[in-house]
């Protein structure tokens, strides 16, 4: 003890007087947090309702606005499956036609006006076309599984984007408080700086310093707030919530859960390729090319035509009942038509067919690629970033532990207020490194077992 005191007899009075300020940092933080000014104290992370990821979900299944297009799509789908099934069957229509028509020059007055009627039903009955008809069922219905599948595929793929928007908007939430701290910390030097200058225990230059630390966590803030409410504004779109004010709840979130062990990446892509909507889409199209081939040939037509009807005309001295009576008729018939010359009609589409079923093989094979190597850097980034956390976690300790060696010497007066604020600062961005590293190793794992069949757990 009597050391310590000999050395601190030795110490500059200012030194002494800026170490007297840092000493009540912790205290001075919780008694100044709300001195904070007006712009930076808002309630921006408490207003209106709070949300789970699970409430951000299902609300976003619920409201999306491309999510319901997307159904509306896979509903006409179904819609053109039974109009093809229809066209396999007759079709029967009903027609009546009144005529009336007038020669005022001619002198019979009995020829000026005249009147005639046709009434009738007709029915038209497609009995062959080579398959057409069949395959544009089957097309039809693979168009269906395809608007079907997709309607999945935006599902998953908007439960990834709202928790990638939930995500961002928790490491935003800890950076503001991490921000926050620093600001307390800041503000509640200087206030004391401006003290201890009033009194003549300060330089101009040490206080200056203070002010510019403050201002400085007071921009990062500021920063970190903005950021926060554009990543807000990115969920809440995704939830159709524009106009609402929202908040987001907190998780308890364990090492164990951001350190768990990571699914080998071939392992998942084998159960993806069997999962996931995008492979058999790909499927489906080439299938549906497979089918406009098949219909892009030359077939003739056999149809079977029907009608029943009669007419009658005034001024023939026979009445209206007996001339309907009399001129009723019905004819039958078949036709058949034989394509001859269609201007390149069918060899056109046959090209384009094959063309199409070599493109969609292609696509097929790209989207299983695509798919791997999604698979493959989210494996790599949950790898690393998890990692990262390990090291950053470790980097976080030894910050802490320099910043507290390095503020017990500035007090014995071996370290200057510049040094003292370089820890301070280190101690700061290792702290933000541990946060965004925990995030987005979390999010990584999350997806990639997403991937696996399992639901995004945060």
């Amino acid at each position: 003890m009597k050391v310590i005191k000999n050395i601190m007899k030795k110490i500059p009075n200012a030194i002494i007087i800026i170490a007297s300020i840092l000493v009540g940092t912790d205290i001075a933080y919780k008694a100044d947090a709300a001195q904070i000014p007006a712009t930076q104290n808002r309630d921006t992370l408490s207003v209106g309702k709070t949300w789970t990821l699970k409430q951000c979900t299902d609300y976003a299944l619920e409201n999306n606005v491309a999510l319901e297009q997307s159904k509306i799509d896979a509903d006409n789908a179904a819609i053109d499956v039974k109009t093809a099934k229809a066209a396999k069957y007759p079709s029967v229509s009903a027609s009546a036609s009144q005529n009336y028509s007038g020669n005022y020059f001619n002198n019979s007055t009995s020829e000026k006006n005249s009147y005639s009627g046709n009434y009738g039903v007709s029915a038209n009955w497609t009995l062959y076309k080579g398959g057409y008809l069949n395959n544009i069922v089957k097309e039809k219905n693979v168009t269906r599984q395809i608007q079907d599948l997709t309607y999945t595929k935006n599902r998953l793929d908007l439960k990834v984007a709202v928790a990638q928007y939930y995500v961002q908007v928790l490491y935003d939430m800890e950076n503001i408080k991490i921000r926050q701290e620093s600001l307390a910390s800041s503000k509640a030097q200087w206030e004391r700086g401006k003290e201890f200058l009033k009194a003549g225990n300060m330089s101009k230059a040490d206080c200056a310093k203070l002010e510019a630390q403050y201002n400085a966590d007071n921009y990062q803030l500021v920063t970190a707030h903005s950021t926060y409410d554009s990543d807000m504004v990115n969920l809440k779109n995704a939830l159709k919530l524009e106009r609402e004010e929202m908040g987001i709840v907190t998780p308890e979130i364990s090492e164990d859960k951001v350190l768990e062990i990571i699914p080998d990446r071939r392992n998942v892509f084998a159960k993806a390729i069997n999962l996931r909507p995008e492979i058999e889409i790909s499927k489906l199209y080439i299938k549906n090319s497979e089918l406009e081939l098949a219909n892009a040939k030359y077939n003739p037509t056999i149809s079977l035509n029907a009608s029943s009807g009669t007419n009658n005309v005034s001024g023939t001295g026979t009445n209206y009942g007996k001339q309907i009576k009399t001129n009723w008729a019905n004819t039958v018939g078949v036709t058949i038509t034989v394509p001859i010359y269609s201007n390149r009609t069918y060899r056109s589409a046959t090209e384009k067919a094959k063309n199409n079923i070599s493109y969609y093989k292609l696509a097929a094979e790209q989207t299983e690629n695509d798919m791997y190597k999604t698979i493959d850097n989210l494996y790599l980034n949950a790898k690393n970033t998890q990692q990262e956390y390990i090291s950053a976690k470790q980097s976080y300790i030894s910050a802490k532990e320099s910043y507290d060696l390095v503020y017990e010497q500035f007090n014995l007066g071996m370290k200057n207020l510049v040094e003292l604020e370089q820890e301070k600062s280190a101690y700061l961005s290792a702290e933000q490194q541990v946060a965004q590293t925990k995030y987005m190793a979390l999010y990584n794992l999350q997806v990639l077992k997403f991937y696996m069949g399992e639901e995004i757990d945060i």
